[in-house]
């Protein structure tokens, strides 16, 4: 019988010694009111860096758009330029040899004139075929004016998003680094506060011995 009493008081005091030795590690594992305050001025802190940084990311795509936009307006001018003058000179160059091979069908020769019309009818194909490469190029040309154009209005569109957002995040990131250098401030206050009471203990401590 006392057997069974010693192994139910020493199951009891087990139990108790574990439940204290819980409760002594989750309160000590538990933040203080202090660390809680500042994690959260860290965590503010780095939402406002983040929005700053999108804020961010928008003026560089913008910058990006309007810079290859303007290129893109360069580019397309010079080669609707080339393209243009390309094509005046086929045109000159085409009614020059057609006038000359015009002047050629007045012979009496039946031959000659046969020969001479398809000189005109082989000119006039490879005229069609240079018109052609030279309409395409300057339809490209006017394709690539108008995407420029278009990227410098999405640029610009960029960057007016991007500055209505960084002003605000702007001012939000100061204030949360503000907030957080103050929390630091008075944390670091408090340490050196509580070190000093502290060491006054322990002198006191040993002047009573």
């Amino acid at each position: 019988m006392k057997t069974k009493i010693f192994t139910l008081l020493s199951i009891f005091i087990l139990f108790c010694s574990g439940t204290i030795l819980q409760a002594q590690v989750t309160e000590e594992a538990k933040p203080s009111r202090e660390e809680l305050t500042l994690q959260r001025a860290q965590d503010k802190v780095t939402r406002a860096e983040a929005s700053v940084a999108r804020a961010q990311t928008y003026l560089d795509q913008g910058d990006s758009l309007m810079t290859t936009g303007d290129k893109m307006l360069d580019d397309a001018k010079a080669e609707l330029k080339t393209a243009n003058e390309e094509k005046s000179l086929l045109l000159k160059q085409y009614q020059s040899e057609k006038k000359s091979l015009e002047k050629q069908l007045k012979t009496d020769d039946r031959e000659e004139r046969d020969a001479v019309r398809q000189q005109i009818r082989d000119l006039d194909a490879q005229f069609r075929e240079d018109k052609r490469a030279a309409d395409a190029k300057i339809k490209a040309a006017d394709k690539k004016y108008t995407k420029g154009l278009s990227n410098i209005e999405k640029g610009k569109e960029k960057l007016k998003l991007g500055k209505q957002k960084m002003k605000p995040a702007q001012k939000t990131m100061e204030e949360a680094q503000e907030n957080l250098q103050e929390l630091t401030g008075n944390s670091d206050e408090m340490n050196e506060e509580s070190e000093k009471q502290k060491t006054k203990k322990n002198l006191f401590g040993k002047k009573k011995k």
